[in-house]
């Protein structure tokens, strides 16, 4: 017994820790078979700046790996080490520093996280570079060296550019730049905001490149709440939208071989995508509205609309950020820890704001709770323009969301912990003597 806990002070326990974690999700996905779905193929071709279905940090890492089995065992081995660099970081901001080691390792391999390691689709990586840019941003602050700012800088821009709603984050790094720019009007313009806005402005060519996929959300969104809705419906042909005959019945899908020639060259329909009955029954009038008015007109309509707005969003909450099962997305994996480890987002979210308020009492604590109070600023975010601007699969589209809610609530648990002691009588890893 003995010898176990003096395993347990020594950095062996990091490794060895690690490497079960390791095990545990590769058991849980590299032996089985890799499944697609229409999705998929939009991620098999890699392109930076024209026209492609699907942004590039996805398709590039897919790239790399070649073959689907492939896919899988990078998926498993980038994620378990973005987990693994988050705990390193969090077990060095607190005197607990193996429980909060063995906590994100915990949380890292849920079900919800590790399960679509099987999927060719984005949600493995999405969480991956989410999980990966938190750690590199703490890691930042930490630690001032051009390393740190390498990783967090690619970090970043792997989780930015991954989806078109994550490039809210940039949005939101931009925010301490430029207040400091204005508050030194416009003398003071630091290479992280130049830095910043550049990507910012690739990630808007991005949105670009992917405006056809765009289009078909576009249509999955006024099908499933613009055509059901009596006052929805008035309000969006009030300003321009064709009213064509049976289009409020036109909920369902069709053949990609059943759209009209003429309709297909104004959507461009992503390759083995099926069209929404919509697409047909609109034809070419209501395809071109909605390619030139439809998003601008759907942000005016949440804008002033927000009762409806926040409606929408929280009906969602319990079954998106919650869901008992992963029944909406049928995958087959090995063996996994139980699905409850996950917890509830309401329990994650009451840690995040306990923190908050720590460091609106503790003014050594005010820096973190700024830094958690602008990831969950920026995590919120994207769950509102996620559940928005798609009609379909809102628990697949927020599973990133989900995850992120967690790990921030880890974050901000770690926050409220004792930080570590720095005298020498404290082993490097933690010094958890006391523990």
């Amino acid at each position: 017994m003995s010898r176990i806990r003096f395993l347990l002070r020594m950095p062996w326990f990091f490794y060895i820790a690690s490497v079960v974690a390791f095990a545990v999700r590769a058991t849980a996905s590299i032996s089985y078979e890799a499944v697609r779905y229409p999705d998929s193929l939009g991620y098999d071709t890699v392109n930076f700046f024209t026209r492609t279905d699907r942004p590039w940090p996805i398709p590039f890492v897919f790239s790399l790996a070649g073959s689907d089995s492939a896919r899988i065992v990078v998926q498993v081995i980038l994620g378990m080490s973005a987990w693994i660099f988050l705990a390193s970081v969090l077990s060095s901001l607190t005197r607990y520093g193996r429980t909060a080691f063995a906590l994100t390792l915990v949380l890292g391999l849920s079900p919800q996280v590790i399960r679509y390691d099987v999927a060719m689709l984005s949600e493995s990586l999405s969480i991956t570079f989410a999980v990966t840019a938190v750690a590199a941003t703490l890691y930042r602050l930490r630690t001032k060296s051009m390393l740190s700012a390498v990783i967090w800088g690619t970090a970043l821009t792997m989780s930015a550019l991954s989806r078109p709603t994550h490039l809210i984050v940039v949005a939101v790094c931009l925010l301490p730049s430029f207040i400091t720019f204005v508050r030194s009007r416009g003398r003071k313009v630091t290479l992280t905001m130049v830095a910043l806005l550049t990507l910012f402005m690739a990630g808007i060519v991005s949105l670009r490149t992917t405006s056809h996929v765009s289009l078909l959300n576009m249509y999955t969104v006024v099908s499933s709440r613009v055509l059901s809705d009596e006052n929805r419906f008035s309000w969006f042909v009030e300003r321009g939208m064709p009213n064509i005959p049976n289009m409020r019945s036109a909920t369902g899908y069709d053949y990609a071989g059943d759209l009209p020639p003429d309709v297909a060259a104004v959507v461009q329909l992503p390759v083995d995508q099926q069209p929404p009955q919509l697409m047909r029954v609109g034809g070419v009038e209501l395809a071109t509205w909605l390619k030139d008015n439809g998003w601008r007109t759907l942000a005016q309509y949440l804008i002033t609309h927000p009762t409806d707005a926040l409606s929408h969003a929280s009906q969602l909450l319990e079954p998106t950020l919650n869901p008992p099962n992963g029944d909406f997305l049928p995958l087959k994996n090995g063996p996994m820890i139980p699905w409850t480890v996950f917890l509830n987002w309401q329990l994650w979210t009451l840690v995040s704001c306990a923190a908050l308020i720590a460091g609106l009492v503790q003014r050594q604590a005010r820096s973190m709770a700024l830094l958690i109070a602008g990831f969950l600023f920026a995590t919120w975010s994207i769950y509102f323009v996620t559940v928005h601007t798609s009609g379909i699969e809102h628990v697949r589209h927020a599973t990133t969301v989900s995850t992120m809610i967690r790990v921030l609530g880890l974050v901000s648990l770690v926050a409220l912990l004792p930080e570590k002691r720095t005298t020498a009588s404290l082993d490097e890893h933690g010094g958890e003597r006391s523990q």
